[in-house]
């Protein structure tokens, strides 16, 4: 199912398009405290970035979740990955397993390519992430990120939005978690109907984590 605004598409990504989506990540990344501490003391900070959204396309598909990306006039501007819940079925829970060995075995093997201690960081985040979690099924976002040039023209809410659409028409979902790093993001999902769930602080950064019910309306 697609949506659009003003000029603008979201829908699901092709596969030959997960590349370009794992691109546009790293580089709406660049400045996140989290992927800041995981890939700028690598070899090669950039690489690293889209090795890392790479990883986390591969293994969010893998395990039933969605990727989709913004276009205007033919580009590419905008890129979301939702997970699906992981819970509620036996077959959900089963592919939850396989993928994230499948993951697991994934990130493993890109350590050399970050920066040392790398996986402990991204391991922690999500850790801090779960613990905070809503206790019934729901969707997580991932990842959601824009050009620079898209921004300010609503693309990312429509990212947005399309996540808590896919978990309002998942019955088995209670609506939609995520978390940031990035504190400058907060009020900008609270305006877009997110409560926090708690705050996690670890080393580097806090682990803000925040949820939408899929009931819920701004």
């Amino acid at each position: 199912m697609s949506h659009t605004g003003p000029s603008v598409t979201v829908r699901p990504a092709e596969r030959d398009e997960r590349h370009a989506a794992a691109q546009l990540l790293a580089t709406a990344f660049m400045h996140d405290p989290l992927i800041v501490v995981a890939t700028d003391a690598a070899s090669d900070p950039r690489a690293s970035r889209e090795a890392i959204f790479g990883a986390s396309i591969v293994g969010t598909l893998q395990s039933g979740g969605e990727l989709v990306l913004a276009e205007r006039a033919g580009a590419i501007i905008g890129a979301a990955l939702i997970a699906d819940p992981q819970r509620g079925t036996a077959a959900r829970a089963i592919r939850s397993v396989i993928a994230r060995l499948i993951s697991g075995v994934r990130f493993l093997a890109l350590a050399p390519r970050l920066a040392p201690g790398a996986l402990q960081h991204l391991n922690d985040a999500d850790l801090a992430s779960r613990r905070l979690a809503p206790e019934n099924p729901h969707h997580v976002l991932v990842a959601v990120g824009v050009t620079e040039s898209a921004r300010g023209l609503g693309v990312g809410r429509q990212l947005v939005e399309h996540a808590v659409a896919r978990a309002w028409r998942d019955r088995r979902s209670w609506g939609v978690r995520l978390e940031t790093e990035n504190p400058g993001n907060v009020d900008r999902y609270a305006r877009w109907g997110f409560t926090s769930l708690g705050v996690v602080p670890l080393q580097h950064f806090d682990v803000h984590v925040m949820a939408k019910a899929s009931g819920q309306r701004d």
